[in-house]
């Protein structure tokens, strides 16, 4: 066996399904009976996740200025970009579908309306995370204001600054995105780990590089790719310590948080995990349509992304192991990949719509009776504004990210706080599921995409010939 080889099968076994199991069931029971140890262990599992991000930024410059400026000048735009940015809408707006449907039909909040566990783990949320008292008096008398609060009767102090404010957050939310994506100083967006400043530059630098005199374009890109290959390389390196870098990273969330929220919310949670598997198992059937192998060689291919989106809830985290999937075991082309993958991770995120679209839906049943199925306008709402709200809240914390809730709550009238603290509570352990569709998602685009401009190369080819 070559040394190579030998690479590749550490690599294959560090991911394969049985150790990651293992990995996460140590992690669980570190961080329930030893909390502390947990506790303790936290720091080493952010210092994983350092090593996994520390080579996003890079890669997002090279991968996405060297495929875009091939493509430019041998392509130009065109209709090229108009089928890529359709088919990244039709993912969107899919994924916010299958969320809204989702939690419409099996009521996932309806039932919490009034229930006094979840207005004592409200409370117990609200003061652990520091954030200013909801409503006032006694802790029977709070509990009985959240379950007054889901049915909207009760008047809070200050509930018209926290609507003016939410009225605020919801303009803002737009102008906000734009801020993200046009920095003001480059520099400053990398230090601050702005990824759509940096993808913004990327496109432009790719498109600029399309046009540029040939010799030195071919030069840039060769240095740019080879930049590339190391840093797909040093990833494959870190890949290896998975396993520690996840019982890490595993202890250190449920030592902190405990697990007291999963019972107050477990159909929450069981309605998330059921949306979110249908999700990747529409995925991945795309992508078997797409690229035409056997199943078992698709989701032999695949296990390499859901393995660190699962471990690190991070897309950006995820990207290299998935662009390897494609390139290498799935046969999609190079040049697709590095700019259609990372593209997509950030302007698609399919994951965070379907998130927003279940949360949504969770706070409106929360608050008031469920929409019918003759509130077509209320439902349209939700989708476009879930697919709306996770392109903008990329970038964004998980409680900044949070907060784009009002973007879809506000014109339904619905208050959001009170669905974004239970939220904040499940969030630890649905996030790395809504993750693995976020990538999964943009890998069946990716194939789709590069099936279509494949196709759309051949008819050109065939017109000039004629």
């Amino acid at each position: 066996m070559t040394a190579t080889e030998k690479k590749e099968r550490g690599f294959e076994l560090v991911r394969h399904p049985m150790i990651i199991v293992v990995a996460v069931a140590v992690g669980v029971a570190v961080g329930q009976l030893a909390p502390k140890l947990g506790l303790a262990l936290q720091p080493f599992g952010r210092l994983y996740l350092n090593l996994l991000v520390m080579c996003i930024i890079p890669l997002l410059f090279t991968a996405i200025i060297s495929s875009l400026g091939q493509i430019v000048a041998q392509h130009g735009l065109g209709k090229r970009l108009l089928v890529i940015f359709v088919v990244f809408a039709v993912g969107l707006i899919t994924a916010a579908t299958i969320g809204t449907l989702a939690g419409w039909l099996t009521g996932i909040g309806s039932e919490l309306r009034t229930s006094r566990d979840l207005g004592n783990l409200l409370l117990a949320t609200e003061s652990t995370s520091g954030g200013s008292q909801v409503v006032g008096g006694g802790e029977d008398g709070e509990v009985e204001a959240f379950a007054e609060l889901f049915s909207g009767n009760s008047e809070r102090p200050g509930a018209s600054a926290t609507e003016a404010a939410e009225a605020r957050a919801s303009q803002q939310g737009f102008l906000a995105y734009l801020r993200q994506l046009i920095p003001r100083n480059l520099g400053r967006a990398i230090q601050e780990e702005n990824y759509l400043g940096v993808l913004f530059f990327s496109i432009l630098m790719g498109v600029a590089l399309g046009y540029a005199p040939a010799e030195g374009r071919r030069s840039a890109i060769n240095i740019l790719e080879t930049f590339f290959d190391a840093l797909l390389r040093i990833i494959n390196w870190i890949i290896f310590l998975l396993p520690l870098g996840l019982i890490c990273i595993i202890a250190g969330e449920v030592g902190r948080g405990g697990l007291a929220f999963v019972p107050v919310l477990a159909k929450l949670i069981l309605v998330c995990v059921a949306t979110t598997v249908a999700a990747m198992a529409i995925f991945a059937f795309i992508i078997w349509l797409v690229v035409r192998r056997p199943m078992r060689e698709v989701l032999k291919s695949l296990r390499g992304p859901i393995t660190v989106a699962f471990a690190t809830a991070s897309s950006m985290a995820s990207i290299p192991a998935a662009m390897i999937a494609l390139k290498r075991e799935l046969g999609v082309a190079e040049e697709n990949v590095k700019l259609l993958l990372p593209l997509g991770v950030m302007i698609n995120p399919m994951g965070s719509a379907l998130f927003f679209s279940l949360a949504a839906i969770f706070a409106v049943q929360l608050h008031s009776q469920a929409p019918t199925i003759y509130e077509v306008d209320t439902l349209l709402m939700i989708v476009v504004g879930s697919a709306l709200a996770g392109v903008a809240a990329m970038g964004l914390p998980a409680t900044g990210a949070l907060n784009m809730l009002a973007l879809i709550l506000g014109p339904l009238g619905v208050p959001p706080e009170v669905g974004i603290i239970a939220l904040l509570a499940v969030t630890p352990i649905v996030d790395p599921l809504f993750t693995i569709v976020n990538v999964l998602g943009n890998c069946a685009a990716t194939t789709v995409l590069d099936r279509r401009l494949e196709a759309q190369d051949a008819a050109t080819l065939a017109a000039e010939a004629v």
